[in-house]
């Protein structure tokens, strides 16, 4: 088929109506049918097409950065484009958090700002900014499209804007996922032809969405990875930091972790995996240097747990890989100077496994006398050695603080961590939680292990879209159940999350109100200049029953069912419902 050729079934209509359709067949064609759209009259008419087609799912936000959030919380399962749009002037500005913490998580989204024509630009109009190239450098890709205007030449125009699309749309996954920022001016009139009937044109050349192969792992270089350790006795740390939900990743680690001591991130989506609860046990103190690792192996990408970092700061690995099949700069967290292994990570770590087996098959064996005797097949030695050095660590840090936190916590942190500790080891496979940042993450961290999937937004860290994320997440997945655990300062934040007419009936959220931000006791510092406190901490006497009344939604105090365990609580539950602790 020519290029050039499109089945236009009513050429003579408005071209502007026309353009905003065909963009609205690209998004369709490419998959990308699930948009959190932000009110405005500058992003109507593209709305207005998109409620014709009929095949896109739509979610009102009427805040912006609530609206980005959402959407990143409904790609964070899905790792497929989710798609935001909005108006001009700083509504798009408003979505710049969000864009951030798609950057640094690596999420797919399609960012669409409906913009006013360059030439009013600077000219003292209403709702104009300079938006494009408004997110660099935190995108995967900026694209200005042509201003939507009646054309000369429809058929270059609509070729134009196919080419464009499609390239935006694919940079969204490939080569690294992350967010694409489309900025599509329009000019007046923008509302005269409305009202006329959707045109459906198919493109002229369909979209297709290329992956990159990893190349694959060598028989020598699982070997070769080894060889800066004794690869009978190896002393190999394997963290895994922030990833996205895996099976075959975790067959992986099972497969290690009885040779290997890992250990998993909150939010690696491997929780369940490895040494638990290692991160509780850096409370009572570091270990010291004979834990130190000749490797490190590390795959995802940041971890919570500030004690590993300044251990591992402190404690360098000889060598540092880090695997990863995205060809994407690699962090240095720990200062360690990681080795990119372009790999595919299951296929490295069972190739690790195999090495670690084919060493244990060199190893002299252990005759006893017993066997000499009998002549019965000799036992090998164990490769665990490391791993269980760090198991008896990990034993007798956590018998010092018992089921709690150090002596030194305060009661409002020992309360609270067993709240938190008490949610996540009773949520099941059935729950999915969102963990809120500063205290509640720090919770989760150092909690029992726990089948549900866990999730928090420590691309950037902040605390200005948790809810949001939550909510987005539970309307893009309606058959889990979504628990949101987040603090009182981060909820009063963001608590314009709960102003949709969509809010999901498979949230739950839970709000630690300690009367403020109790982050800043814990860390230290600024307790010792009492005048500071009232200006970060942020003291309140705030009830979430009025803000519950107010977004009209279900509210519950922890102890109103104090002999129901929390899964009940929840599973009972017909409407979105927010718990008070």
């Amino acid at each position: 088929m020519n290029d050039h050729h499109f089945q236009i079934p009513n050429p003579e209509q408005a071209h502007g109506k026309i353009q905003l359709d065909f963009i609205v067949c690209l998004l369709a064609d490419a998959g990308i049918t699930r948009w959190m759209v932000s009110p405005g009259s500058r992003n109507a008419p593209l709305v207005a097409s998109m409620v014709k087609h009929g095949g896109f799912d739509l979610h009102s936000f009427p805040d912006e950065r609530v609206a980005a959030f959402a959407a990143l919380g409904a790609a964070q399962g899905s790792r497929y484009p989710v798609g935001v749009i909005c108006t001009s002037g700083t509504a798009a500005a408003n979505l710049y958090p969000a864009v951030c913490e798609a950057y640094y998580q690596r999420i797919p989204l399609l960012v669409l700002t409906a913009d006013r024509p360059p030439e009013l630009i600077d000219q003292w109009d209403g709702q104009t900014i300079h938006q494009h190239n408004l997110f660099h450098p935190h995108t995967q890709g900026n694209f200005n499209l042509p201003t939507i205007a009646p054309s000369n030449d429809l058929p270059t125009t609509l070729l134009s804007l196919q080419t464009t699309l499609q390239t935006a749309i694919a940079k969204t996954i490939y080569p690294i996922p992350g967010l694409v920022h489309i900025n599509l001016p329009l000019r007046d009139p923008i509302y005269n032809d409305v009202s006329l009937a959707f045109q459906h044109i198919a493109p002229t050349k369909p979209f297709l969405l290329h992956h990159p192969t990893p190349p694959p792992v060598n028989e020598t270089d699982a070997s070769q990875w080894i060889s800066h350790t004794n690869p009978q006795q190896p002393r190999i740390l394997i963290v895994v930091g922030m990833h996205h939900p895996q099976t075959e990743l975790s067959l992986a680690l099972q497969s290690l972790q009885t040779r290997l001591p890992i250990l998993t991130d909150i939010v690696s989506q491997q929780h369940a995996q490895g040494l638990p609860p290692w991160d509780r046990a850096f409370l009572g103190g570091a270990p010291g240097e004979g834990l130190r690792p000749d490797i490190l192996i590390t795959l995802g990408m940041g971890v919570v747990s500030k004690p590993l970092k300044l251990w591992l700061k402190s404690q360098k690995p000889k060598k540092h890989f880090h695997i990863s099949p995205l060809q994407a700069p690699v962090g240095d967290p720990f200062h360690t100077h990681p080795e990119h292994l372009p790999h595919h990570e299951v296929d490295a770590l069972f190739a690790l496994d195999q090495a670690l087996q084919d060493a244990e098959l060199l190893m002299e064996p252990v005759t006893t006398s017993t066997e000499q005797n009998t002549n019965q097949p000799s036992n090998t030695k164990p490769l665990t050695n490391y791993l269980k050095r760090w198991q008896q660590w990990i034993s007798e840090s956590l018998s010092q603080m018992g089921d709690g936190l150090p002596h030194t916590a305060g009661e409002v942190y020992q309360s609270e961590f067993a709240v938190v500790n008490d949610l996540l080891s009773s949520c099941d496979a059935r729950f999915t939680i969102h963990m809120g940042n500063s205290m509640s993450i720090r919770y989760a961290s150092w909690a029992m292990q726990s089948e549900a999937r866990i999730f928090a937004n420590r691309g950037t860290s902040g605390i200005d879209g948790s809810l949001s994320t939550a909510v987005g997440y539970a309307m893009a997945n309606p058959d889990t159940h979504c628990v949101a655990i987040l603090g009182d300062v981060s909820a009063i934040y963001d608590a314009h999350a709960l102003w949709t007419n969509q809010l999901p009936n498979n949230l739950s959220i839970v709000v630690l109100n300690n009367r403020g931000g109790q982050i800043f006791n814990w860390i230290g510092g600024p307790k010792d200049v009492p005048a500071l406190m009232p200006l970060i901490e942020t003291p309140h006497n705030y009830n979430f029953k009025h803000l519950c009344n107010l977004y009209q939604i279900q509210y519950a105090h922890h102890t109103d069912q104090p002999n129901t365990p929390w899964p009940t609580r929840f599973l009972n539950q017909l409407d979105c419902t927010l718990w008070e602790v």
